[in-house]
């Protein structure tokens, strides 16, 4: 019976021994898991770190195109200056071709006003005209007066001799 009892006491101690290592060996078990949630976590981890990468990523993104968008506002507003400055330059060609129109209408001016200096030298040119057919006129009648004096003195003459010769045949 010792001997028996001896065993079962080595038994029982195995028994005690293999239950403390299933103890050991489910507390291990339960490491494992803790461990196998840890990765879990581990990974999530780094599934969130990449996430915040792809955000970063996505606001150099969003920072390059506001500054895109910037550009472009710059470059809408240099074509808004630069229909300015062609509307500019056309007004520029208008005041230039109403230069010109005022110059024409200068030269205009004064070509009228020398047109009018003529005009006005013509009407004297022909007063003087009338003046030279009077003068002309009078000339002519001046003839015919110192004609008709000559005439009578002719005849004043003839008067004498006339009354000369009565006088004679008296």
């Amino acid at each position: 019976l010792s001997l028996i009892d001896t065993e079962l006491l080595m038994l029982s101690l195995i028994l005690t021994e293999l239950l403390k290592l299933s103890l050991i060996l489910t507390e291990l078990l339960k490491l494992s898991l803790m461990l196998t949630e840890l990765l879990k976590l581990s990974l999530i981890d780094t599934e969130l770190l990449k996430l915040s990468l792809m955000l970063t990523e996505l606001d150099k993104l969003s920072l390059m195109l506001t500054e895109l968008l910037k550009l472009s506002l710059i470059d809408t507003e240099l074509l808004k200056l630069s229909l300015i400055e062609t509307e500019l330059l056309m007004l520029s060609l208008m005041l230039t071709e109403l230069l010109k129109l005022s110059l024409m209408l200068t030269e205009l001016l004064k070509l009228s006003l020398m047109l009018t200096e003529l005009l006005i030298l013509s009407l004297i040119l022909t007063e003087l005209l009338k003046l030279s057919l009077m003068l002309t006129e009078l000339l002519r009648l001046s003839l015919i007066d110192t004609e008709l004096l000559m005439l009578s003195l002719i005849l004043t003459e003839l008067l004498k001799l006339s009354l000369m010769l009565t006088e004679l045949l008296k």
